[in-house]
């Protein structure tokens, strides 16, 4: 039996692994500042062997990493806030606990036919050190159809990386690695690719504020998790 010490410390090396190879090597990306707009800096890197780029917004956003947490988790209401999110539909809990889904998202392509995808989240909650991280990414886990007449992506990866600044406002980085697949035009999908991070952290900005994700984040395990964290001074 393990301890809750070398748990811990597994699947952190686990996690670490997962994301240093594939999709998730970090120096596969060249990160270019595009500019800053209110107070969310936009960033674009090209992608090696890929036609699209990705796209990144790093951002302070005025709430607690708690209710943060209980709004990303809300899968069902991304539609809300996500950009060009039309629909989404979570098919299988893998690990409540852990926040791992696998659910559909079906993406609104501007001009374009829309797309939509199969995702798994991954979750590594270090509250000690003061940062979440929240990724998702393709899978190939379940089949399911989703609405006649959406292309399935090739591939999609995103991350949410959530940092403790105090305990009303969180550092936000929201990033995409979409694969629109062949055939669209490369300057209009890099277009839409480069404003959503962008587009869909004003949302969350928005979402933040409403009062069932207040009160649901006052009793939620991310809380407990701060609390705790507060408790030790791991953060302050």
């Amino acid at each position: 039996m393990f301890k809750k010490g070398h748990v811990y410390a597994i699947v952190m090396i686990i996690f670490i692994a997962a994301m240093s190879s594939g999709s998730w090597s970090a120096d596969k990306y060249k990160w270019k500042l595009e500019g800053t707009s209110d107070g969310i800096q936009t960033y674009t890197s090209e992608v090696p062997g890929k036609e699209y780029i990705a796209a990144k917004c790093i951002g302070v956003i005025p709430a607690g990493m708690d209710v943060i947490g209980v709004v990303l988790r809300d899968i069902a209401n991304y539609p809300q806030w996500m950009y060009d999110c039309s629909a989404t539909k979570v098919l299988k809990v893998v690990n409540d606990q852990a926040d791992t889904f696998i659910f559909w998202f079906h993406q609104h392509v501007p001009l374009l036919t829309d797309r939509d995808m199969i995702l798994k989240s991954y979750v590594v909650n270090n509250y000690p050190k003061g940062w979440s991280d929240i990724r998702a990414s393709s899978s190939n886990e379940m089949n399911y159809e989703g609405k006649k007449g959406l292309v399935r992506m090739p591939s999609f990866y995103s991350q949410f990386l959530m940092e403790w600044v105090d305990k009303d406002h969180t550092r936000v980085t929201f990033m995409i690695d979409p694969d629109l697949g062949k055939g669209l035009p490369t300057g209009m999908s890099n277009s839409t690719i480069r404003k959503s991070p962008y587009k869909s952290l004003q949302g969350l900005a928005k979402m933040v504020k409403l009062q069932k994700y207040i009160d649901e984040a006052k009793t939620s395990k991310y809380k407990k998790m701060i609390d705790d964290a507060l408790k030790k001074n791991y953060i302050k």
